[in-house]
């Protein structure tokens, strides 16, 4: 089961977790048209991360990811959404005089489905997800437990904002992510996950799985071990390399069966998406941004 990748804690509890409806992880968090893709597992957001804010030339390619790379413009992708609405929560309640609370920062969320592992080797479970120019906020004391009817109000406009937004892309995206994760069931995928198991032993770690394995990462992370967690990322990356070796021709070929079952949502996708992302980049003055190695 994933986890998510930051928790609330402090006063105004129920202001500050009707903010993470809409500013935390993933899709399902603030609109959710479709199904979510899976927050990251063992990921503690400590630092920003080094980003790119070149877009690709086919935008199909952050929708409808493949390989782990391709996920980086989908974090990217997802997150212009919550950092939008970040802003438009921000803008209204200066706007009206009211205090936003301090609340988690929008997230590059990672798809368990979709590991990149070149960048966890470098990165890690510990960071990198911070996603840069999100909206200054209050400390958690500053705001009243309650939100009022006007502060309620704006954050309905942000929820709106995230809606808008993913309405252009995320069926779409949800309908693949859904065919993603069905490869899971696959004989051969079931296969090397056993490998995976035997992999995570051989280097003297006690997980039969890799829900098993990222309880260990949360262990490690809930005492404040980063070089545990680090070494953890690495132990990861290697065992779960075999296993992408057989999922990746498997979602290439799934990739090509789906762009031509559904050719028409994307070419419409490729229409209108690229002229969204520069409508919310010019009303909130937010530039999309990827992770990067």
């Amino acid at each position: 089961m994933s986890r998510t990748a930051r928790c609330a804690h402090g006063r105004g509890r129920p202001l500050l977790a009707l903010l993470a409806i809409i500013i935390l992880p993933a899709m399902s968090g603030c609109s959710s048209p479709g199904d979510a893709p899976e927050a990251p597992r063992g990921a503690t957001p400590v630092r920003p991360a080094a980003v790119s804010y070149a877009m690709p030339a086919d935008v199909t390619s952050m929708v409808l990811p493949v390989t782990g790379e391709e996920s980086r413009g989908t974090q990217g992708l997802d997150a212009l959404g919550r950092l939008a609405a970040a802003w438009a929560i921000n803008g209204c309640a200066r706007k009206h005089g009211e205090t936003v609370p301090d609340a988690p920062p929008p997230l590059f969320i990672r798809s368990s489905d979709l590991p990149d592992l070149a960048f966890l080797r470098v990165h890690g479970f510990d960071g990198g997800h911070l996603v840069p120019g999100a909206p200054p906020t209050a400390h958690p004391g500053d705001a009243p437990a309650t939100p009022s009817p006007v502060l309620q109000g704006c954050l309905t406009e942000g929820r709106a904002v995230a809606r808008d937004f993913q309405g252009v892309y995320a069926p779409l995206q949800s309908r693949w992510m859904r065919q993603v994760s069905s490869l899971g069931h696959e004989p051969e995928v079931r296969r090397a996950y056993r490998g995976f198991a035997d992999c995570v032993a051989e280097h003297d770690l006690d997980a039969k799985d890799e829900d098993a394995f990222f309880a260990l990462v949360d262990t490690r992370q809930q005492v404040g071990d980063s070089a545990g967690s680090r070494k953890l990322a690495g132990v990861y990356a290697t065992c779960m390399k075999p296993v992408e070796a057989v999922r990746e021709p498997l979602r290439k070929q799934l990739s090509r069966e789906f762009r031509a079952a559904h050719a028409a949502e994307i070419a419409k996708v490729r229409s209108e998406l690229p002229k969204k992302i520069h409508e919310l980049e010019k009303r909130y003055r937010i530039r999309i941004s990827f992770p990067k190695l």
